[in-house]
């Protein structure tokens, strides 16, 4: 007790202290504020006491701190095997750690520490308790920790190098090796001092023996334990691995083997022991020692000098249980607990695999479902493999074949991707290549036909005689022609020892043969279907036998062969016979084996002399052709089980031929097909003539055999554009070929003729006023009628005769045109007389008759539109609209040439009046003639020309025109 006086008004601490540690071991058990904190504040007033502060300390109660684990694993309290959940291999398991603390002292969660032999440290908390981070007395944490379920039925190869510890943790040299393989079911031990790791890179203990490159950590016997300096025992010893499960034993690696005698025992499951002798290389030398012991539970190395391990090499053999032990640790306290989980036995596996092979995505497989495929086209081979069984197959077991194309490795579709084709997966490989032509034909079948017979030389005309041949048959009739190729007739046919013979309308039976004399005698083979000719016998030849021959094909049957029908097929010449003095020959010809449905043959038509029989022709057929099928078969193997499935293709049946050609012929760009389309290019200028050739059927054309000419500028050799360039114009293909030239000058310059118009004739003296009297001379003609005028200037028609003497004029004011009032004069009213040409002209002169007192005229020369045809009346208007007026005149009272129009002046209207400027004297004439000439001409002509494409006889044309500008077609 202590007490304290005498002590003023005021606040004052209580405080307990622990002088010479006299509270060591006491708990405080009391405390005046009752914060057990050895300390209470007293506050005293004057006078006052305060005599209860009482602090108390006893001794503790005993502590007793323990822990508990429990481990579960997914859930399972499996302490024994036989509590093992059953987990298959690859499926996610959980181990559970509850630590339970069941003692009477607090722990802080950094004294808890949670281990598993296998696993390692755990120190994921799913649950906490209170969450304060003490593990208080009766709280319990849940520890977790997750992986995958391994296979306990399949063999582990380890290989243990040193490098490492089972977990993977990095081994120092100097470091003493016993249970650091643990994990993989391994205690190593050693004589002397034990088994220690030495770096072989960077030798120690003054052992540089032992020192490799290559070799990294070694296991080596330790000489004096000494860990700071590791060195080999230069006697050797004994190092052992015992095994806690048996283990397939493969190889072992070691350094430095210098002395013999050593070796290798390994101890199996049953007590029995077998040696392997250690070979010794020498100082430094590095071996692999292959050893294959099965069922091993120990191994002993027993070196009998300096040496050491670099590896170990074995096949762990599981016992088909899986156990790992949690372990806490919490301050001074621990526990464990294992747990167990097994595979569990395996359904019954049913492995099985298929393949469904496809063609262009047809699943052609049988041939009926043949998919069809043109030949050189792209073919695409799918191969869909399916996991239909219950096992997964990795990528490399699986192996696809082709029976035809090989091994398969194109993997288009892979499922998932993760290599491993799983039951229920597909797969789907693929493979290209270009289809095959499948057709296969036969040889063609060569056909003689013989024309013999013994019919009469004469018989009706086109008649038709059939032959037939091996399945072939032929309609044959004659024709003839005049020798220009024109008259077509029907003639008779016959068919006689010697062969065939043609009489025709213009000659009698005496003269049966084939020939060319008076007219052309020509055969017409009409076959019932394509054939190649290849030639003919020609028997009983007079004088010569040369031919003509046409290949083609017919459109229905020919009634009446002619010129155009020829036109339309091939022709060849052949000549031959020596001019008569060979009996008979063959004619051989066709060398380009044209086919075709329809063959004539003719004594030649441009020769003549030539007489012969047909007595026999020698023809061929094509074979069949019969298209096959592509069948290949797709295989697959998978471990033990496979599968086989095939697909088939075949060619199209090839569509009917249709060649067709087209050319399109432009002239600087203008299809000038017509003369009114025709270009306008200036003469010296650059003409460009472009030939558009466009296969328009469903045949392709090689380049070699397409020929475009021109039929002013030849063969046109120079193809601008080629479409795709490959030689090869297919169809709907457009090639363009081009040639370049200078325009030509096409104006033609007509020189002016002269003609002279008599207008004599014997008319009345009077008539109707205005006539009109038509002339022509040479291509022109003119129209003339008679007008007169007074002196005030009124105009009147009057009637215009012809007389011997020439045109006269009998006006209004003349009355019947007595005492020479009937001719052109300028005595009462003037007379004129018009002229409408049928063209313009450059009048010259005109012959002026019957005079009387004078001849002096004047006249006008003008152009009006259609003046021939649409007839004028003069007036003073009209004649001041023409272009050119004068006098004429003279002192002669003769008949007389009056030479006017000296400027040459040229017009389609002349009027001729007696002279309006000196009346005196009267001037009286008739117009007898009338000189002039034909204006001359300049005009532009044109250019045309053809071109043409010819391919094997397929031809086609198309013209272009260009004309000089300035002037219209």
């Amino acid at each position: 007790k202590y007490l304290f006086e005498d002590l003023d008004a005021g606040n004052y601490a209580v405080v307990v202290t622990d002088d010479n540690n006299a509270l060591d071991g006491l708990d405080q058990t009391a405390d005046p504020d009752a914060d057990l904190d050895g300390m209470s504040m007293v506050t005293l007033a004057q006078g006052d006491s305060d005599l209860d502060q009482d602090f108390g300390y006893d001794e503790p109660d005993p502590q007793n701190p323990d822990i508990d684990i429990e481990k579960s694993t997914n859930t399972v309290d499996a302490d024994t095997p036989d509590l093992a959940p059953e987990i298959a291999a690859g499926e996610e398991v959980t181990w559970t750690y509850e630590v339970t603390n069941t003692g009477d002292v607090p722990f802080d969660e950094s004294e808890v520490v949670v281990t598993d032999d296998i696993e390692g440290i755990i120190t994921n908390i799913i649950n906490k308790g209170d969450g304060d981070n003490i593990l208080a007395p009766n709280e319990t944490w849940i520890y977790e920790q997750t992986g995958i379920a391994q296979d306990l039925s399949t063999v582990t190869n380890n290989v243990i190098d040193f490098e490492t510890d089972g977990l993977g943790n990095a081994l120092p040299a100097g470091t003493i090796i016993d249970d650091e393989y643990q994990n993989l079911g391994v205690t190593i031990s050693a004589t002397q001092f034990g088994a220690m790791i030495f770096d072989s890179a960077n030798p120690t203990g003054e052992d540089p023996d032992l020192g490799t490159d290559s070799e990294g950590n070694i296991l080596i016997i330790s000489e004096d334990g000494d860990s700071s300096d590791p060195d080999d025992n230069a006697d050797g010893g004994v190092i052992t691995f015992d095994l806690d499960n048996p283990v397939d034993f493969n190889s072992i690696n070691f350094v430095d083997i210098e002395e013999s005698g050593g070796e290798v025992r390994t101890t199996d499951a049953d007590g029995n022991i077998t040696t392997t002798s250690i070979p010794a290389p020498g100082n430094g030398s590095l071996q692999t020692l292959n050893i294959n012991d099965n069922d091993v539970v120990k191994i002993e190395v027993d070196l009998v000098g300096s040496g050491a391990i670099s590896g170990l090499d074995f096949d762990s053999i599981g016992d088909g249980i899986y156990k790992n032990i949690g372990t806490v640790v919490a301050d001074d306290v621990t526990d464990e607990d294992p747990s167990h989980y097994v595979n569990g036995e395996p359904d019954p596996q049913d492995p099985g695999i298929d393949i469904e092979k496809f063609t262009n995505g047809v699943d052609a497989d049988t041939i009926e479902e043949a998919v069809e495929i043109a030949a050189g086209e792209t073919v695409t081979w799918t191969y869909e493999v399916t996991n239909t069984g219950d096992v997964p197959f990795d990528k490399s077991d699986i192996d696809v074949t082709d029976d035809q194309e090989g091994t398969i490795t194109n993997i288009v579709n892979q499922g998932d991707g993760d290599n491993t084709l799983d039951p229920n997966e597909t797969w789907i490989y693929e493979l290209t290549g270009t289809a095959q032509d499948l057709s296969t034909a036969t040889s063609s079948q060569d056909i003689t036909f013989n024309l013999t017979g013994n019919s009469s030389t004469t018989g009706s005309n086109g008649n038709v005689r059939t032959f037939t041949q091996d399945g072939v048959s032929v309609d044959v009739s004659a024709f003839s022609s005049n020798k220009s190729g024109g008259d077509w007739k029907k003639a008779y046919l016959g068919a006689y020892g010697g062969g065939l013979g043609v009489t025709n309308q213009n000659e009698g039976g005496s003269h049966h043969r084939v020939d060319n004399g008076g007219s052309n005698d020509y055969i017409l083979f009409e076959f019932d279907q394509n054939v190649t000719v290849d030639r003919a016998l020609l028997d009983y030849i007079v004088d010569d036998s040369d031919i003509s021959v046409w290949i083609g094909d017919r459109d229905g049957d020919i009634s009446l062969l002619d010129g155009n029908i020829l036109s339309g097929f091939t022709k060849e010449n052949n000549d031959g016979g020596n001019g008569g003095s060979d009996y008979k020959r063959w004619a051989n010809f066709n060398a380009d084996e044209l086919t075709g449905d329809t063959i004539v043959i003719s004594a030649r038509d441009d020769h003549s002399m030539d007489n012969f029989k047909l007595k026999k022709l020698d023809i061929s057929v094509a074979g069949d052709t019969t298209i096959g099928n592509y069948v290949n078969i797709g295989t697959v193997t998978a471990g033990s089980v496979s599968d086989e499935d095939q697909s088939s293709y075949t060619n199209p049946e090839p569509d009917p031929q249709n060649p067709g050609i087209d050319i399109e012929k432009f002239t600087n760009g203008v299809d000038a097909d017509t003369l009114e389309e025709a270009a306008e290019i200036a003469a010296g200028e650059t003409v460009t003539w472009t030939y558009e050739v466009t296969n328009t059927g469903d045949v392709p054309f090689d380049k070699s055999d397409i020929e475009v000419t021109d039929d002013q500028e030849g063969t046109i050799t120079n193809i601008s554009y080629q479409g795709d360039g490959d030689n090869t114009l297919d169809p709907g293909e457009t090639w363009t070929y081009e040639q370049t030239g200078t325009a030509q000058d096409l104006t033609t310059v007509t020189e002016g003729t002269t003609e002279t118009f008599n207008f004599t004739g014997n008319s009345g003296l009077d008539g109707p006023d205005g006539n009109i009297r038509t002339f022509n001379a040479g291509d022109l003609s003119v129209n003339a009628s008679a007008f007169s005028r007074d002196e005030h200037g009124n105009w009147d028609e009057g009637f215009l005769g012809s007389f011997s003497g020439g045109l006269g004029v009998t006006d209004t004011s003349e009355g019947d045109g007595s005492n020479s009032l009937h001719k052109v004069d300028n005595v009462y009213r003037d007379n004129y007389v018009l002229f409408e040409f049928s063209e313009d002209v450059v009048v010259d002169e005109a012959f002026l008759a019957s005079v009387t007192n004078d001849s002096d005229i004047t006249y006008w020369v003008g152009s009006k539109e259609d003046a021939f045809t649409d007839h004028n009346i003069l007036s003073d208007n009209f004649l001041d609209s023409l272009e050119f007026t004068q006098d004429n005149d003279t002192s002669s009272s003769s008949s007389r040439w009056a030479n006017i129009n000296n400027g040459e002046v040229s017009g389609n209207i002349l009027v001729i009046a007696a002279s309006t400027s000196d009346p005196t004297p009267e001037d009286r004439f008739k117009i007898k003639e009338l000189e002039v000439q034909q204006v001359e001409t300049v005009e532009s002509g044109f250019y045309q020309n053809l071109g043409t494409v010819d391919i094997n006889g397929l031809t086609d044309d198309d013209l272009s025109h260009y004309v000089n500008p300035d002037f219209s077609i």
